[in-house]
Order: structure tokens, then C-alpha cells, then sequence
């Protein structure tokens, strides 16, 4: 008779051992649907949660409890931060500058930043003060942490 239980993190259904021929050989299996699978979001909360409620409390060393605040503004950063911008940045970027735009797309907003009378020289400084200023707010909880405040969930 094979037992089937419910994992509690998971949801997935884990299968008891299954006994082989072979001597020291025990095979387990698990069924899990798409749906069941943790987002790495519920992940990352589920550690930073931990670490908050369960392994900071009980820290008197300083350089313990800073690191492992820095850990829980760490954890909140990864879980939220989403999609690398990197590849839609440059992109839109390279559609400010028009012609403009090298092989290099930064080293091309630089020049354009170093020419005040560059018609691109506005519109490139707006986009990347906003990419700035996502960046930042993405970051507010990792950067709070790193001050040595506990960041919220």
C-alpha cells in the first residue's frame, strides 16, 4: 500500500517510499501542478518573514543583528524587484537618440548629456532621472536596511 501526504509549503502531494529490489535503493515521488509551485515572490517573503519574526529576535550579537537585517532588506528587494529593465531601457534610450545612437547606447547618452545644445540632451536626462527614480523606489527597503532599520513586509 503506498501513503500519499500533502506538503504544507507546497502544496504537492509527496508519495511514501516505494521499495526496489536493489538493497539501500528507496525511490519517492511527488505530483505537483503548475499551480502549486510557490512564485519565487512567496519565497523570498517566506525567508525575509522567517528572518524578521524568528532569527532576529533571538540575536544580541551587533554585527549579527545588522547583517541580518541587511538579509531581510535583501530578501524584500529580490522578491519585489521583478524583470531585469536593462534590455527595455537601452532600447528606449536608443529610440530617444535616434541617429544618434552608437554601438554603445550609455557612452552615446553621455555624449549627449556633455552637449547642453544636443536635441536629444532634454529627453535622455528625463529618462534616465526616471530610471533613476524607479530604480530608488525599488531599492527603498534594501537601502533602508542597509541604514540598519528592520524593513517592513
Amino acid at each position: 500500500m503506498v501513503e500519499s501526504s500533502l506538503s504544507p509549503v507546497t502544496g504537492a502531494t509527496l508519495t511514501a517510499p516505494k521499495i526496489v529490489n536493489e538493497p539501500d535503493v528507496v525511490l519517492y515521488s511527488m505530483t505537483m501542478s503548475v499551480s502549486d509551485r510557490p512564485s519565487d515572490a512567496a519565497l523570498w517573503a517566506a525567508m525575509a518573514d522567517t528572518l524578521r519574526a524568528t532569527v532576529l529576535p533571538n540575536l544580541t550579537d551587533p554585527y549579527a543583528r545588522n547583517v541580518t537585517i541587511q538579509l531581510i532588506g535583501l530578501a524584500n528587494y529580490a522578491g519585489r524587484r521583478g524583470a531585469d529593465p536593462t534590455k527595455r531601457r537601452q532600447e528606449e534610450l536608443a529610440a530617444a537618440l535616434e541617429g544618434a545612437a552608437g554601438q554603445d547606447v550609455l557612452r552615446s547618452c553621455i555624449a549627449v548629456l556633455a552637449d547642453p545644445y544636443h536635441r536629444a540632451h532634454a529627453t535622455i536626462r528625463e529618462i534616465l532621472e526616471r530610471h533613476l527614480n524607479e530604480d530608488l523606489e525599488n531599492e527603498a527597503a534594501m537601502l533602508t536596511a542597509f541604514r540598519g532599520q528592520v524593513p517592513n513586509g
